[in-house]
């Protein structure tokens, strides 16, 4: 017998500017930094990305955190986080 099986992705975006000087960065210009969340359930994957070092040009995506259970998934996070990444510009 077939079960029926609902997974919910939730996908999230957040930019913020922070001014210079902010004690999160130092430096003389604004950064800007973007998060991407990925929500499975009660398990989550996040990823940042900033300008930092180079106003306007932005370093590559970092973890910032992805719960054990995504992590043989993170290939596919990747897949999806480069997906969502041109949405951003």
């Amino acid at each position: 017998m077939a079960s029926d099986i609902s997974i919910a992705l939730h996908v999230s975006v957040s930019e913020q500017t922070l001014p210079p000087h902010d004690p999160s960065h130092g430096t003389q210009h604004a950064m800007v930094r973007r998060v991407i969340t990925v929500r499975m359930g009660d398990a989550s994957a996040s990823f940042e990305q900033t300008d930092y070092g180079h106003p306007g040009r932005f370093n590559e995506w970092s973890p910032r955190g992805i719960d054990a259970r995504l992590q043989p998934r993170a290939p596919q996070l990747a897949a999806l986080r480069e997906a969502v990444s041109p949405l951003l510009s």
